[in-house]
């Protein structure tokens, strides 16, 4: 999964905790790789991913993400902030849950919900901000599949690499 709509929401309130964010938004970085995917079947999906950034926004920190494609549809995902903001979240873990649907080449998530563990105030702030806005979906274009690799670009341009686990 593409976690775009729930990685751009925790970094913009991660570079503000941390002080990092300016009065202008930061600007995504273009990914230019090739989309060599036209087609793809579910089940090349399904498991457990480590996702990481292959075009970051600038100064933002790495982030540990798992993304859980289960064949029934749902999907699953935690992130765990590392750096300057784990100092500000403490032991925060952020997990997800949704629908996900193949279309072609894209994925799609449905009716994400947002929830986080470890009791910290500015991590339970966030998810509360998050997860006001109700039906969070997305879709990813696949640019790039093998069994144990998938490259995605989100609907934003970000561009994510997920590593079978």
């Amino acid at each position: 999964m593409n976690s775009t709509f729930i990685k751009t929401g925790l970094l913009a309130a991660t570079l503000a905790i941390s002080g990092c964010a300016s009065m202008s938004p930061p600007v995504l970085p273009e990914y230019t790789g090739a989309d060599t995917v036209s087609t793809a079947e579910a089940s090349q999906l399904v498991g457990s991913w480590s996702v990481s950034q292959l075009n970051p926004y600038p100064d933002a920190e790495p982030q540990e993400t798992t993304i859980t494609y289960m064949a029934d549809g749902t999907v699953l995902g935690e992130t765990i902030p590392q750096g300057e903001s784990a100092a500000v979240l403490g032991d925060t873990r952020f997990q997800f849950r949704g629908t996900w649907s193949l279309e072609g080449d894209m994925v799609v998530h449905k009716d994400i919900k947002m929830t986080s563990t470890g009791g910290n105030a500015m991590a339970a702030m966030m998810t509360k901000m998050i997860g006001s806005r109700q039906n969070i979906s997305g879709s990813a274009n696949i640019y790039e599949m093998s069994a144990d690799r998938i490259v995605m670009v989100g609907e934003d341009g970000s561009a994510s690499e997920y590593v079978r686990q």
